[in-house]
């Protein structure tokens, strides 16, 4: 299970497929691809485990197929919650 860091207050700009994300909680600005910036989004109304969150992302995307998704959110999850946007439970 996946959830925002409570501490975190994420805004979110676009420009085609960039995305800037800025967390007023550190301060930080972080840049990411649609697929980063909607499954942070997932995120952001409590906790939700891997398969729904790829399922949102998949929804918000209108996306086919889970498979590159299996194969990218995991690590992609890790580096969000080394960064403290995210919590794991």
């Amino acid at each position: 299970m996946w959830r925002l860091n409570p501490e975190c207050s994420l805004h979110y700009r676009h420009w085609g497929n960039e995305w800037v994300v800025f967390d007023t909680g550190s301060g930080q600005t972080h840049q990411m691809d649609t697929v980063a910036a909607v499954a942070l989004m997932c995120c952001e109304n409590g906790w939700i485990s891997l398969p729904d969150m790829i399922a949102g992302v998949m929804a918000d995307l209108d996306l086919p197929c889970a498979d590159v998704l299996v194969a990218i959110l995991p690590p992609l999850l890790d580096q969000f919650a080394a960064l403290e946007i995210l919590e794991y439970a």
